[in-house]
């Protein structure tokens, strides 16, 4: 089965250009435009201040339809799927070019999603 991307708009939490590993906790957020399979634009957005909600909302301003993430805490999932944004979590540490360039040929090597952080006991 082929891999086709078409028109998205993908959040993707980063600090200095590579994926972060905690989705709620990334200094910023690179959001890339793809048209047509092919990225068009990439724009890199200082993240909200961590608060529960607060990050999925923000994405769902900017009109994004996916993110590519590492770990997500269950909070987060949920209301990325209640914003009907679609999420591919656990997503490797790299920068966003390669990282984008890997999704786009459907290469990505996708690992553990789950929220990991020290005295991660809550929801996000």
């Amino acid at each position: 089965m082929e891999f086709k991307v078409l028109n998205q708009k993908i959040a993707i939490p980063t600090a200095n250009g590579v994926l972060f590993p905690h989705f709620g906790r990334a200094p910023e957020l690179t959001i890339v435009t793809v048209i047509a399979g092919m990225v068009t634009d990439t724009e890199v957005l200082k993240a909200p201040e961590h608060e529960h909600g607060v990050l999925p909302r923000f994405i769902a301003a900017h009109d994004c339809t996916d993110v590519i993430s590492g770990g997500l805490g269950a909070g987060a999932v949920e209301l990325l799927n209640q914003l009907g944004i679609k999420i591919h979590g656990g997503a490797p540490e790299l920068p966003v070019a390669q990282l984008m360039e890997q999704y786009l040929n459907g290469t990505i090597v996708y690992g553990d999603s789950t929220c990991k952080h020290d005295g991660c006991h809550h929801e996000h």
